[in-house]
């Protein structure tokens, strides 16, 4: 099934550089850098980054308070140093963002989830985790967060490669209506990567826990986007499953509205129509050089392709 396509006006190029939109240190056109500052643990490892509203906001709420919970100069933000373990940062965090959403400060905190993402950089601390903090607060503190993304596809008979495409609920507080992969969704806390992808598999596709079980670790992409919600470093672990041809994917938990089937001519263009949500069109893309659709023979952005898929965030992650 296909539903009509914008005219194809972007390239790969431009529809990676969409999502991967946060300045490059050694961009010396770009004159758009964010003005932001460091956010600090009280090790001094930096775990996010600060937008000027974020830090106005934040000494207004510790004009009152006492002691001060953070610390804030004119190059960094830096938890103070009696906050200094997991239970102690996560519960002043939690107070902070309860704070700031009751008082509608943020307008990203409307889309609040009730679900927390760990935010590492303590190596005292099980796997780094220094605090967890609701997700929809993550692009606030400009923090590194994860997900995981699935490519659902199939091969006919005849050997023709298609994929499952998503389309997003329109009721969807981020990005209604738009395409996406087949599974994704944040890592949430006391999750891991592969229970996440089985988890999301179901809730969002119907797909069993014997079909999801087969999905396969293929890699990671990275990016910064920079958005009206703040800053977003994030990083999407990546799993391609093929799905039997008498499976398929039906929504379940109201977070898609439908599923298409395409075949790999379809599917460019209706990434090159701009019509993915733009982290999701970036696995699309990854899974397309994979399978050398996309390849240095025919897209002149290959390399500079490759390298914007695979940013260096210089920010702590899980330890194992």
């Amino acid at each position: 099934m296909s539903e009509p396509s914008k005219s194809s006006s972007y390239s790969f190029f431009n529809i990676v550089e969409k999502c991967d939109n946060y300045p490059y240190s050694d961009n010396t056109k770009s004159s758009s850098k964010p003005n932001d500052i460091p956010l600090l643990l009280d090790n001094d490892i930096k775990v996010g980054l600060l937008l000027p509203p974020t830090v106005e906001a934040l000494k207004e709420y510790i004009r009152l308070k006492e002691p001060n919970p953070f610390i804030i100069e004119d190059k960094y933000v830096k938890f103070a140093a009696h906050l200094n373990t997991f239970e102690s940062r996560t519960e002043i965090v939690k107070q902070l963002f309860n704070t700031w959403r009751e008082e509608k400060i943020f307008p990203a905190l409307s889309g609040w989830r009730d679900e927390l993402y760990p935010i590492y950089g303590d190596p005292k601390s099980p796997k780094n985790i220094a605090f967890v903090m609701e997700r929809c607060a993550a692009p606030l503190f400009g923090v590194l967060t994860f997900g995981v993304h699935l490519n659902g596809y199939t091969r006919t008979e005849q050997g023709q490669l298609k994929m499952w495409i998503a389309k997003r609920a329109r009721t969807k507080p981020t990005w209604p209506g738009w395409l996406d992969n087949a599974v994704a969704g944040g890592i949430p806390y006391t999750l891991s990567v592969r229970e996440s992808v089985i988890k999301e598999a179901m809730e969002e596709a119907s797909l069993s826990m014997e079909i999801a079980e087969k999905a396969v670790p293929v890699g990671a992409i990275s990016y910064f986007t920079v958005s009206q919600r703040g800053l977003q470093p994030e990083i999407q672990y990546v799993y391609d499953l093929e799905i039997p041809l008498d499976v398929e994917p039906k929504p379940l938990d109201g977070e898609v509205e439908c599923f298409y089937l395409w075949d790999m001519d379809e599917l460019v263009k209706h990434i090159k129509a701009d019509e993915f949500k733009p982290n999701c069109a970036l696995v699309v893309i990854d899974f397309l050089i994979r399978h050398s659709i996309i390849d240095p023979n025919n897209e002149p952005d290959y390399l500079d392709i490759l390298n914007r898929l695979h940013r260096r965030l210089d920010f702590p992650t899980m330890t194992i």
